[in-house]
């Protein structure tokens, strides 16, 4: 069962989104984990409460807020470069609830490796709690995300 319009296994995506992640690659031009002082392959601009997710729970307002958006690198696969996209943005799993603590991770584990990050015992303890993919949470981690999100990105009015 799809949890997205028209059965789409995932959310379509705004029409506005390639407008905005240009913006927003314009505007931050490096990996927010590997910082200025580094040339990054692959930037990507990743949603922190992740889209996929918060399009199923109300909120797809947050596909286009610059408060629920940083880039961070990606390489190919078995790159041994940091790969913060995947590493720090998604615990690992680009299906999960995301990491929420995205931007102080970022920090955090700034400058290593994906492989060094993933052996530490700081990121192991926030995968430990990670939220499991949106089709097997119960309806209570469902609530909780979704207050969390809310809490975290309140919805802001539109202007008149």
């Amino acid at each position: 069962m799809s949890e997205y319009p028209n059965g789409h296994a995932e959310p379509p995506r705004s029409p506005h989104w390639p407008h905005v992640e240009k913006a927003v690659l314009h505007l931050h031009k490096w990996c927010a984990a590997c910082g200025p002082d580094k040339v990054c392959k692959g930037l990507q601009v990743h949603h922190v409460w992740p889209f996929h997710m918060a399009v199923a729970l109300g909120r797809p307002d947050l596909e286009l807020d610059p408060r629920n958006l940083i880039v961070l690198c990606e390489t190919e696969h078995n790159d041994p470069e940091a790969n913060h996209h995947l590493a720090v943005g998604h615990l690992g799993n680009f299906r999960s609830a995301g990491n929420f603590h995205v931007a102080d991770d970022a920090v955090l584990f700034a400058g290593l490796t994906a492989a060094q990050i993933e052996a530490d015992p700081r990121y192991l303890a926030r995968k430990a709690t990670m939220l499991p993919d949106l089709d097997k949470m119960t309806d209570d981690q469902r609530a909780a995300f979704t207050a969390a999100m809310n809490a975290a990105i309140p919805l802001q009015a539109m202007a008149a």
